[in-house]
């Protein structure tokens, strides 16, 4: 798929989500993590609010893919900065949530717990395929240097 593609694809999931944000309330559900509005019972009692989440959570997870997709080489460090933006996405959704704090919509929050989720597993792979590269590199016979020539 050509990135121009992945990209329209990305702008219009951020922008059928907040279409059909505009016609739910907003949530008012108190969690005590943003993993407890995964239940099954809260799921089918708000299934719009969820399909809302779930396509967020998919924009927020492709855009770092897509941004990494722009650079070539070093998948270590794409892995361990995957592995940071997880990380942080993961800690501001339970402080927001835990906190009660609205700087963003619960949605936004849900949204952003479930994609850093779903970004464990491009970290994994990441950082399987730089250790391998790396491995390849160090494992791999050295060509035989050329003899000199006499001039």
């Amino acid at each position: 798929m050509k990135k121009e593609y992945l990209f329209v694809f990305i702008a219009g999931l951020f922008l059928l989500s907040y279409v059909l944000e505009a016609v739910v309330n907003p949530l008012t559900v108190r969690l005590a993590t943003p993993y407890e509005f995964l239940k099954p019972n809260l799921i089918s009692r708000y299934p719009f609010t969820s399909t809302i989440i779930a396509i967020r959570a998919l924009a927020i997870f492709a855009t770092p893919i897509w941004l990494f997709s722009l650079l070539s080489g070093n998948h270590t460090a794409k892995g361990v900065t995957l592995l940071i933006v997880a990380g942080l996405t993961q800690l501001y959704a339970i402080q927001e949530v835990a906190t009660g704090a609205k700087v963003i919509p619960l949605e936004w929050s849900l949204s952003l717990s479930l994609a850093g989720l779903a970004l464990l597993l491009p970290t994994a792979g990441q950082l399987l395929l730089g250790l391998l590269l790396s491995a390849q590199r160090k494992l791999a016979p050295k060509p035989p240097e050329a003899p000199p020539t006499k001039d």
